[in-house]
């Protein structure tokens, strides 16, 4: 499910110079300073933005998240590159795509499929052409992506990047709400840093009076507010946050700690008359 605008996907790319950086490398180490690096040296105009590097180790699910509802407030022609890649140094691919004049650089493991609309066009990356001397096999965002990506933001066109026929790729979107009249069931997605539980209903799931539902957790029935200061300090409330999700939250405090729920749980919501 992506969101953003409702350009279409085959509009053209035009480089704009900025390149978005999505990982699961944290940053106690070097690695999102070289790969900084490698893009700086080939394309030294380009503004690379760090969308964040704080992915769950291997959560290529919340990779695709975060990219899915980050990447529309970029100008168009940016280039995302996405790098969370459990297979690294397998036979799986390394794709390149465009859509809505924006351009995308990942690994072919599903971190894609919800980000891109139907009318994405995607290729295998010509890994041979950009892979750096001596490539490590196990750092392919310092070593593939990061000159592929140079060379896009400083006016390659994307799909000149890629080798071989245009790929469908698979398109598995996030979960949903299931809402049955005044009653729905929601899974958890994550929890973010502030220990907020991400669902997978929507606020627009609840309209067209979302302060009407109560969210059933854990044993406790959680009214839905506006903001976190309609609640007292201490209490358990939901609300839409600003990705248009519903979250649990804890007024000062944390949802995680106090429900002790985790992604893949389930909770329940109802609708009051």
């Amino acid at each position: 499910m992506a969101t953003g605008s409702p350009i279409s996907g085959r509009a053209r790319f035009t480089a704009c110079g900025v390149v978005t950086l999505t990982t699961d490398f944290g940053l106690e180490d070097p690695y999102v300073g070289i790969v900084h690096g490698v893009i700086l040296a080939r394309a030294p105009s380009a503004r690379v933005v760090d969308l964040t590097h704080g992915v769950p180790p291997q959560d290529v699910r919340r990779a695709s998240y975060f990219l899915a509802h980050a990447h529309p407030y970029f100008p168009r022609g940016s280039v995302h590159v996405a790098v969370v890649d459990p297979g690294v140094g397998s036979a799986r691919r390394l794709l390149v795509a465009t859509d809505r004049g924006h351009a995308f650089l990942a690994p072919d493991n599903g971190l894609l499929g919800p980000v891109l609309s139907a009318e994405a066009r995607v290729r295998a990356l010509d890994v041979e052409r950009f892979a750096l001397p001596r490539a490590s096999r196990t750092f392919h965002g310092r070593d593939v992506l990061a000159p592929a990506a140079a060379a896009i933001a400083a006016g390659l066109e994307p799909l000149d990047a890629g080798t071989g026929p245009e790929l469908e790729i698979a398109r598995t979107p996030f979960a949903q709400a299931r809402i049955e009249g005044d009653a729905a069931e929601a899974e958890v997605l994550f929890a973010d840093r502030y220990g907020n539980l991400v669902l997978s209903a929507r606020g627009d799931d609840l309209a067209p009076e979302p302060e009407r539902w109560r969210v059933e957790a854990r044993g406790h029935e959680i009214p839905v507010r506006g903001v976190y200061a309609d609640a007292a300090p201490g209490a358990l409330l939901a609300l839409v946050d600003s990705f248009g999700a519903l979250e649990i939250a804890v007024r000062d405090g944390s949802a995680v700690a106090r429900l002790d729920l985790r992604p893949g749980d389930r909770v329940s919501l109802r609708r009051t008359r």
